[in-house]
């Protein structure tokens, strides 16, 4: 269950600093849920392409034979993982160093590349990473609790039945079975708060107090996914089950507006339920954008902005980004001098180089910085003079 966040993001940072006299792999391939594309094994295919492509890149490093297979041997593994290659979504990231391995399956898709440099190359998965990048669905319907990760295009289902249960039903044992929208309670409340009376409670009550101790024990497990992010959580459900929710959850990023369907079929239905959670989360996510640009926009020029790709990964560096703006590009390499504290570009990579770009987001997203991806999920604004990035400073 590899959902990519900041936390990941801070890990490959820490084990490329800290790794000393080594090459960083960072390989991404587009990949297949289902189909002819999974029968015929094309993502294997492309897998295995690029494991020679990475061998070629590390003979130009000057990497002795015995040690390139080192670094290859967690790709080979992968490689020869029939089970792995049964269970992608529309992406796939591999990051390899020696010592060390990380692959994470994607819900959107990746380009075709590889990189062996001093550095992960980080770039093709910031939109997921993004303020406008992916967000999530939690289902809480009697008949079926689910757990979904989605961007504007796409929505995959991640399994949580090793710690929460696939219905309510079979969790409180309900001794009457019914639908959700047949639900009814005759609690009173004190001061906003549900009370459930003794002996004398009605069925209603005794079930009210079962689900409300099932949706706190879902969100305890749910936790174990969501403590890190900070990606918006749309509830699917009827109004009291995710009222309950929202209630008792601990995770911050609860959109205001649920998905309020009785209909089991719509669960079922993922292109449904996609469709309906992103007429609640749009806009939120558009309107993120337009007040973090509106804000940038109401400052350009004084002194706390820049567009200048050498000055913004050096504020990176040194943590003053509050705000990032990133238009889709091709690599600008550069090198960042921490005995100067500047950044200079390069036409051509030369080594020991960074992406600045890469750098620049990279360092903000570990220091608490927002960044959006321009141009993706529609989300975009128009760069005069082919900028690649803008940035807004905390001070």
């Amino acid at each position: 269950m590899a959902l990519i966040n900041k936390n990941d993001i801070e890990k490959l940072l820490n084990v490329q600093n800290n790794t000393q006299n080594a090459l960083c792999i960072s390989l991404y391939i587009p990949t297949h849920r289902a189909g002819h594309e999974t029968l015929n094994g094309q993502d294997h295919i492309l897998f295995k392409n690029k494991l020679r492509e990475a061998r070629t890149l590390l003979q130009r490093h000057d990497v002795q034979e015995a040690e390139i297979e080192q670094y290859m041997k967690p790709a080979e593994d992968l490689l020869n993982d029939n089970g792995f290659w049964r269970h992608q979504a529309e992406g796939l990231a591999v990051f390899i160093t020696k010592g060390f391995s990380a692959h994470y399956t994607l819900p959107i898709t990746m380009p075709e590349v590889v990189y062996v440099l001093d550095e992960f190359y980080l770039t093709p998965i910031l939109p997921i990473l993004s303020q406008n990048g992916r967000f999530f669905i939690l289902s809480l319907y009697r008949e079926k609790v689910a757990f979904y990760e989605a961007t504007i295009e796409t929505i995959r289902p991640i399994d949580i039945s090793a710690f929460v249960p696939e219905t309510m039903n079979k969790a409180l044992k309900f001794d009457v079975k019914g639908h959700d929208q047949d639900f009814h309670t005759g609690t009173t409340t004190v001061n906003g708060t549900n009370i459930v009376h003794g002996p004398g409670s009605t069925k209603g009550d005794e079930e009210h107090e079962r689900v409300r101790e099932f949706v706190i024990e879902v969100d305890k497990s749910m936790q174990k996914i969501l403590h890190d992010a900070h990606e918006p959580l749309v509830l699917a459900g009827v109004d009291h089950y995710c009222s309950l929710y929202r209630q008792h959850s601990k995770y911050k990023n609860i959109v205001p507006q649920n998905i309020n369907i009785n209909e089991n079929a719509d669960v079922v239905n993922m292109n449904s339920l996609h469709e309906k959670a992103l007429n609640v989360v749009k806009p939120l996510m558009q309107q993120s954008h337009t007040d973090s640009l509106s804000r940038y926009q109401n400052v350009a020029g004084t002194g706390v902005t820049s567009e200048d790709i050498a000055t913004v990964a050096a504020e990176a560096v040194h943590g003053r980004i509050d705000t990032l703006f990133i238009t889709p590009s091709q690599p600008v390499w550069g090198r960042y001098n921490a005995k100067s504290a500047v950044a200079e570009v390069h036409n051509e990579y030369q080594r020991g180089d960074h992406d600045l770009v890469n750098l620049a987001a990279t360092k903000t997203l570990a220091q608490g910085g927002k960044v959006f991806v321009n141009s993706y999920n529609g989300l975009s604004e128009n760069t005069e003079g082919g900028a690649s990035v803008k940035a807004l400073f905390r001070y």
